[in-house]
């Protein structure tokens, strides 16, 4: 039996439009209509997108409005954010920013990178200054996109787990990891667009984990004798390990040197490998591990850790967990790297496999996490057998997503 959740329907009753380009009029326009939301109630509040993009701070203004918490420190509303037509651009960032996203079938999503238009003459100065701000801020927003939407691509991940085995076995190679089996059974429901956004993922995944041996390699050499090192002392191993990387990477190209080109890689490489770090030992990261970790640890694992105590056990579980999440969590990063560059038009189904968007209206078949929140087991006969539940320890039917903490 389905019971509906407030928290995943949109409701026009409480709703704003955003509509046309998204700037200060827009915020104006809307601000009021949001206040007397959120001092009527904490219900969910949504907002319905028509909107070909706009500027990136009056996007993040509506977003921060729309969580304002009151005077008595009560939470913020649930926000359900619907592509109705168009969402391009910072309107696509918003509709991601939901805390349940809704595109309809027939909407169109467009991802790209941050952008600037100039008026006046550009010198070599100026674009340099243009060029770093660019970069900064494309790396800001892909990170930003990657934390709003991880649990969306976790769920994805454990949607399609249980078909990883039995594409091992079509494809005859056992030796695939689970992140090779998620992406190429991930890339047969995507559109070629979406295909071409995976490809740059996986790409740039790649030179994550290239850069990682290298530093990894060195690190195990140069370890000092204190167990600490001064962050000028990793950064330092970093450029040795990129240095190796980049030479061997180009050994085979007799006109590649750092002095043409190869010195502007070793900068990129350098906030790419910093950027691995930072999301690799972030607080999220733990706290990804802690939240989904009990579906991937062995019966050993868990029976190791019931006889822990905190906090060595969160400790315990957190270093058994990393090794498999990492690979998923650095593609994902990878991802919304990807959709900052060029203009990816996405489909809805697109976004909903690639962890942007939580529901495609009108396609029943994909697996929502709205079914789990609002399904209830209907109350059997008083003579009735009891109905065999499906546990996170136990997979569910064939039909139906993982049930999940």
């Amino acid at each position: 039996m389905i019971v509906p959740d407030p928290n995943f329907r949109p409701n026009p009753e409480r709703s704003i439009f955003v509509q046309g380009f998204i700037d200060q009029q827009l915020v104006d326009r809307v601000s009021p209509r949001i206040i007397h939301l959120l001092h009527k109630s904490r219900e969910p509040i949504t907002v319905y997108i028509d909107s070909r993009g706009g500027l990136v701070g009056s996007a993040e203004v509506i977003l921060k409005l729309l969580r304002t918490t009151n005077q008595d420190g009560a939470s913020s509303c649930h926000v359900i954010t619907v592509a109705i037509s168009r969402a391009s651009s910072a309107a696509a960032d918003l509709l991601s920013s939901g805390d349940y996203a809704i595109a309809l079938p027939e909407s169109s999503l467009l991802y790209h990178g941050v952008r600037t238009s100039m008026t006046d003459p550009v010198t070599a100065e100026r674009a340099t200054e243009l060029t770093e701000a660019l970069k900064i801020s494309n790396d800001r927003y892909a990170m930003s996109l990657a934390r709003k939407s991880e649990w969306r691509f976790l769920f994805r991940v454990f949607t399609l787990r249980g078909q990883f085995q039995n594409h091992r076995e079509t494809t005859g190679d056992p030796g695939l990891s689970d992140l090779q089996c998620f992406t190429s059974i991930l890339r047969k429901n995507l559109s070629p667009s979406a295909a071409n956004v995976l490809d740059q993922a996986l790409e740039r995944w790649d030179r994550y984990n290239g850069l990682l041996q290298h530093f990894q390699k060195l690190v195990t050499k140069s370890r000092p004798s204190k167990p600490e090192m001064r962050a000028a002392q990793i950064e330092k191993i970093m450029l040795r390990a990129i240095i190796n990387f980049e030479v061997l990477r180009n050994r085979t190209n007799p006109n590649w040197s750092f002095r043409e080109g190869g010195l502007a890689r070793v900068n990129d490489d350098f906030f790419l490998l910093n950027e691995y770090f930072q999301s690799a030992y972030s607080e999220q990261f733990k706290q990804i591990c802690e939240r989904w970790g009990s579906f991937v640890l062995s019966d050993a694992d868990k029976d190791e850790l019931s006889k822990l105590v905190e906090p060595e056990k969160s400790s315990k579980k957190l270093e058994k967990a990393r090794p498999y999440f990492l690979p998923f969590w650095s593609f994902f990063v990878a991802l919304c790297h990807a959709l900052q560059e060029g203009d990816n038009e996405l489909t809805p189904t697109d976004a909903f496999w690639l962890g942007l968007i939580d529901e495609v209206i009108g396609h029943p078949n994909l697996p929502l996490t709205r079914y789990l929140a609002e399904h209830q087991e209907d109350q059997p006969a008083p003579d009735a057998a009891p109905v065999d539940v499906p546990s996170p320890e136990q997979p569910a039917p064939a039909n139906q997503p993982p049930l999940l903490a």
